[in-house]
């Protein structure tokens, strides 16, 4: 086991979830294809032909068949697809998110490589191949549990590789003060949310509210609701074939245009983009593998 997951010991079974995982592959032949957005959840993706040039704000790595690459959420990225000797660029990926202590996306905890090689790259390949090929018809309890295996085994995976941004569990323990927060932004996502009404629901006055909501979660009460919005439209996208509309009203947008121009600001691309990258994908949530 890795020195630095012995840090993480402090959390109980319990407080681990799998939220999502969205499994895929995809197979280019245009050349240079390049994308700059920024996802609310975590990627981990394996070039099989071909290979990525996967920029961030602070490095670059090129990453070539059989290697991984790793995109944590809400980290700006450009990708660049480049294609093999015989005109090919192709993939396989899972998007997904793991919780701790209900609300905290774990995985923001890790420092975590932007590329992975050798040995763990085709462990963790191989875990993603076979979600590819259970996912499609995930109808037996066994795939199922399953599935939950494979997930937290990329999981246990992506801690063997990453440091802990905390020396402390303890440090991130929060939620208890904020839990009914984070039930009101749930219960009402699909309606008016306001700064307010989240003080009051934390008991807390507004002067206070504010700084410690921003201490604790690393962004204002608002920027944390308009991507829980944003979160939840990107699984309804790929997930269900309601219309933008639709979703828009069901995240909480009073119209379509304001959805997708916040959405694009966040996402880096269209709603209806984002939807079509993801038609050989397949999307498993919480109450379909626990």
């Amino acid at each position: 086991m890795s020195k630095y997951a012995n840090q993480l010991l402090n959390i109980r079974l319990n407080d681990i979830r799998l939220e999502f995982i969205r499994v895929g592959e995809r197979t280019l032949t245009s050349d240079k294809l390049t994308r700059t957005r920024t996802l609310p959840e975590t990627i981990v993706a394996q070039c099989l032909h071909g290979r990525y040039e996967v920029r961030t704000q602070d490095t670059t790595a090129v990453i070539h068949p059989g290697e991984i690459a790793i995109i944590g959420s809400d980290m700006p990225f450009t990708n660049i697809h480049h294609l093999d000797a015989n005109g090919i660029m192709s993939s396989r990926f899972i998007h997904c998110q793991f919780t701790v202590f209900d609300n905290i996306d774990f995985l923001t905890l890790l420092h975590m490589p932007l590329k992975i090689t050798g040995p763990q790259a085709a462990q963790i390949g191989d875990h993603i191949g076979q979600l590819l090929g259970i996912a499609s018809q995930p109808t037996k309890l066994v795939d199922c549990a399953y599935t939950n295996k494979l997930a937290f085994s990329i999981l246990y995976d992506l801690c063997e590789v990453s440091r802990p941004k905390y020396s402390d569990v303890e440090e991130i323990r929060y939620t208890e003060r904020l839990d009914p927060v984070f039930a009101y932004i749930a219960e009402h996502i699909d309606g008016s949310i306001s700064v307010q009404d989240l003080a009051r629901a934390a008991n807390m006055s507004l002067s206070r509210f504010f700084p410690y909501f921003k201490s604790q979660v690393k962004q204002t009460p608002m920027d944390y609701v308009k991507k829980t919005r944003i979160s939840r439209a990107c699984r309804y996208l790929v997930s269900t074939e309601q219309s933008i509309a639709t979703i828009a009203e069901r995240v909480g947008f009073s119209n379509q245009f304001h959805f997708s121009r916040v959405f694009k600001e966040i996402c880096g691309e269209t709603p209806s983009v984002y939807r079509s990258q993801f038609t050989r994908t397949y999307y498993l949530e919480s109450n379909e593998l626990n």
